[in-house]
C-alpha cells in the first residue's frame, strides 16, 4: 500500500506543478487587448518571429511570474521533503 500511497503523491504533485507551469505560459502569451479580435499583424512564421517586441498586459504578466514562482516553490519543497539533510528530523 506504500508504494500505491507515493505513486499517487509523485503523480499529483507533478500534475499540480505542470498545471502551474502551463498557466504561467499561458498567461505570458496573452496578447493585447484592442477590441477588433483580429491579429495585430501578420500570420505566424517561424523564421521572422520577433520575440523581443511582443507587448503583453501588465496583469497577465505579473500572474505568469507568479504561477512560474509557485511551480518553483513546489518543486523547491519536493526536493526539500526527498532530501533528507535537509532537514532536522
Amino acid at each position: 500500500m506504500a508504494f500505491v500511497t507515493v505513486f499517487g503523491a509523485a503523480l499529483g504533485s507533478s500534475v499540480f506543478v505542470v498545471a502551474l507551469y502551463s498557466l504561467g505560459i499561458r498567461f505570458l502569451a496573452t496578447p493585447v487587448a484592442d477590441g477588433s479580435g483580429a491579429s495585430n499583424g501578420p500570420a505566424r512564421d517561424d523564421e521572422e518571429d520577433d520575440i523581443e517586441e511582443a507587448e503583453h498586459p501588465r496583469w497577465a504578466t505579473s500572474l505568469a511570474y507568479l504561477f512560474f514562482g509557485l511551480a518553483g516553490l513546489a518543486a523547491v519543497a519536493g526536493v526539500f521533503l526527498i532530501v533528507p539533510a535537509l532537514h532536522p528530523w
